[in-house]
């Protein structure tokens, strides 16, 4: 028995076979015609099942998309305009299949403040991603949310020479010069 038998045994323990080919990729020993066939067989089976998903698994499907694509880009290093926090909450409110003003009530801010965030003219508090986290049925933490917004704040303080002259204008003495 191979090690990958061996994997299969103990999952067949405790999961059933469909759980386990939701979640698993077990390889196989076959030669290559039979896994081009195979390989071709599973992306249809996949592509089918993907069809067949109920509205439920396709919000939960894509709000999850966006979990782990908020994930990933706090993730990374890098700065990217493109992924702004309005962005992705305006992928998230189309994902929940509300308007702005339906979403604005659903979390009890006024629309037009909604507005101001989704165009990057207003920071959310706490407050905003503890309810970002409890309308997502807290599948998107308020820790993710946090953070992709202190990631623009992050790019703001890095490159924003004009308003960082404009306030050491406003302090009168400094502790230490060099």
């Amino acid at each position: 028995m191979n090690d990958y038998n061996k994997i299969y045994e103990e999952l067949k323990k405790t999961y059933t076979d469909e759980e386990i080919v939701d979640f698993a990729m077990i390889p196989s020993d076959a030669n290559t015609a039979d896994a081009e066939k195979e390989r071709a067989d599973f992306v249809k089976w996949r592509l089918e099942r993907r069809k067949n998903r109920s509205p439920q698994e396709q919000i939960l499907a894509a709000v999850l998309s966006i979990k782990y694509q908020i994930k990933r880009y706090v993730q990374s290093s890098d700065f990217n305009p493109f992924n702004s926090f309005g962005r992705f909450l305006e992928r998230y409110i189309g994902v929940a299949g509300r308007n702005q003003k339906e979403f604005a009530e659903d979390i009890h801010i006024h629309p037009s403040r909604l507005n101001r965030i989704l165009k990057g003219k207003e920071k959310i508090g706490k407050k905003i991603a503890y309810r970002l986290e409890q309308h997502s049925g807290n599948l998107i933490p308020a820790i993710y949310w946090w953070k992709l917004m202190q990631k623009e704040i992050e790019e703001e303080i890095l490159t924003e020479k004009e308003v960082r002259e404009s306030e050491k204008k406003k302090v009168k003495y400094v502790v230490y010069t060099a």
